[in-house]
């Protein structure tokens, strides 16, 4: 064999390669908007939306007394950005164009971009059903929890009267019953510790009425565990979005809601939380 022969079978051996090798993925989004409050506009235009991925060259105008969080996905790292002034965002940081250089701080917990982005997309929607009301509480039964948590001691919750009187039953999947009381009122805070990876069952019955069930299951220890540790560190309102990203990621979207929930109360600023509380 010559050698512009084997030049060419090299050639298209070369070739032949570069055609089976699967595309080069897209690289993921690395930079989300975690918090906004105030007069912020993204690049000249409206104001970003809530966990809203920003591309390197992103710009962020905020006015007197605003205020901004850039979380980068790969460092972990959260920018705090305070009006007035103009920030750019860059590849792991955000500058000051104008304006206070951005606080930095390492968040203890954080979610992968991918759930970001999956939590940004249902926010979003949200907004375009702005006329779907939340639902009226119905008749007596179980709301929280009822899928899959991501705790051992929950705080059970049921529709009903307040001031009723209630017995609440907790039965393990082997039919052993954990816990069986009466309370007044609408919540009960488990007062045992249930098993990881098991699955149960849970009634409420008013004093005059029939009982009403649901079924839930505790996730692994080791899920479990990274939910404590994100619930151990959430304390800011930023933390307390990634705690709520963090649950969505290990499948515990019923904890997840819970806290969306309770952040939507506390900021109706942001429309898009409200959206993601709702099933």
């Amino acid at each position: 064999m010559n050698e512009s022969v084997r030049s060419l079978l090299r050639v298209i051996m070369a070739a032949l390669a570069l055609a089976s090798s699967p595309p080069a993925a897209s690289a993921d989004p690395t930079a989300f908007v975690c918090d906004v409050k105030g007069e912020v506009a993204l690049n000249d235009g409206g104001r970003p939306p809530f966990l809203g991925e920003l591309i390197p060259g992103s710009r962020l105008k905020l006015g007197p007394g605003a205020q901004a969080a850039v979380m980068f996905v790969v460092s972990g790292e959260e920018f705090i950005l305070k009006g007035p002034g103009e920030f750019v965002v860059g590849k792991d940081s955000v500058t000051a164009a104008t304006g206070a250089t951005p606080a930095k701080r390492r968040l203890a917990s954080h979610a992968d971009a991918m759930v970001i982005v999956q939590a940004s997309k249902a926010g979003t929607a949200s907004l375009r059903m702005r006329s779907a009301q939340v639902p009226k509480p119905g008749a007596v039964g179980p709301q929280f929890p009822t899928g899959s948590i991501a705790q051992l001691q929950p705080a059970l919750r049921w529709g009903g009267d307040p001031s009723a009187t209630y017995e609440i039953v907790v039965t393990a999947a082997s039919g052993k019953q954990v816990h069986a009381g009466t309370v007044r009122g609408t919540t009960l805070k488990l007062p045992v510790k249930l098993v990881a990876g098991q699955s149960y069952s849970w009634s409420v019955t008013p004093k005059e009425g029939p009982p009403a069930d649901a079924r839930f299951e505790v996730l692994s220890a080791d899920a479990v565990q990274k939910a404590d540790k994100a619930r151990a560190s959430a304390r800011s309102f930023s933390d307390r979005v990634q705690l709520a990203l963090v649950l969505q990621g290990i499948g515990a979207a019923p904890d997840a809601r819970e806290v969306w929930g309770q952040l939507a109360a506390e900021r109706p600023d942001i429309p898009e939380l409200p959206g993601l509380a709702r099933p």
